[in-house]
């Protein structure tokens, strides 16, 4: 079997990805928080998303888009 992709939970773990990565990654949560059907996974996925936007800008400087989601 393959080896299933893990989202970067923790900051350590986001300062070990590159940039790249942590695009690939940020896309995913965006693709999730658009697909899922139920209100409480979509909010989830949209605070995961936030927090992999603001590590991103703290550690990348690309800025973070202001979602207005909460």
């Amino acid at each position: 079997m393959g080896k299933r992709a893990v989202m970067a939970m923790t900051e350590a773990e986001v300062r070990a990805l590159s940039l790249s990565q942590l695009n690939q990654q940020i896309a995913w949560m965006e693709y999730r928080a658009n697909s899922v059907g139920s209100s409480s996974l979509r909010k989830s996925a949209l605070r995961q998303l936030t927090w992999l936007e603001e590590q991103r800008e703290k550690l990348h400087g690309v800025r973070a888009p202001d979602h207005k989601r909460f």
